[in-house]
């Protein structure tokens, strides 16, 4: 999996080194992106079944669970607000394989997936240079899921609710864009997502605090006018 992000990183950035960079203008353009990467689990996979309480400290025992980065990918819509703003929609799968260290859990608990529609904005640095950093944000609705060894969704042993819900979240992001020709641009960047997942009710018996994952992506925008007037050949 590093290897694999480490090679697109490396394209990605020859890419930007051989080719040539134009100069027209894309503010009012609207633009079709496809993102590619890894995705790391970062918190919320804790089981936390029997709630073993240490008697002295009073600290509740979780049984953390060992993520490991999977691939991810994204479509996006864009338009082109400004020279340095940019509003996206976009959505993306996304996965993380985990192994719980709950007693008789390894084949229960297998797989997270998150799903999410998103809306935001990237704020883009260094209007007319090739390279541009960009800092973004928004938010959305986040579809998440546990999956079994058998990629079905578990169930709460309690409840026998399936792990798996649409949450609220919210996300950053740091990243550069570079410019390739007339209407194609490349992105690479860092997203951290954070989803306000918190559920006692229907998962008592774990996987229910708030979730958060981290993504590392690279991608490229295909981007087409939107606001070009068509020539009739008729006088104005």
């Amino acid at each position: 999996m590093t290897r694999l992000l480490r090679g697109g990183l490396l394209a990605f950035l020859m890419t930007g080194v051989f080719a040539s960079a134009s100069a027209s203008d894309l503010t009012g353009t609207a633009f079709v992106g496809f993102r590619g990467g890894g995705a790391l689990f970062t918190s919320g996979l804790n089981y936390d079944r029997t709630k073993s309480v240490d008697p002295g400290s009073g600290k509740v025992t979780l049984y953390d669970a060992n993520t490991k980065p999977r691939l991810s990918g994204d479509l996006a819509f864009g338009y082109v607000w400004s020279d340095h703003i940019t509003l996206d929609l976009w959505t993306s799968w996304a996965w993380s394989r985990f192994k719980s260290n709950a007693p008789g859990s390894a084949d229960s608990y297998y797989v997270a997936t998150s799903v999410p529609v998103l809306l935001g904005a990237r704020f883009l640095a260094r209007d007319g240079h090739p390279w541009r950093p960009y800092l973004g944000a928004g938010g959305g609705i986040y579809w998440w899921s546990v999956l079994s060894k058998d990629l079905s969704a578990a169930k709460d042993p309690v409840t026998f609710e399936r792990l798996r819900k649409g949450v609220p979240g919210v996300y950053g992001t740091l990243g550069v864009e570079r410019r390739f020709s007339k209407y194609i641009t490349g992105t690479g960047d860092v997203i951290y997502h954070r989803l306000f997942s918190k559920d006692l009710e229907d998962f008592p018996s774990g996987f229910n605090e708030n979730k958060a994952y981290v993504q590392f992506r690279v991608g490229v925008n295909f981007h087409f006018s939107v606001s070009e007037r068509i020539e009739s050949g008729f006088p104005e």
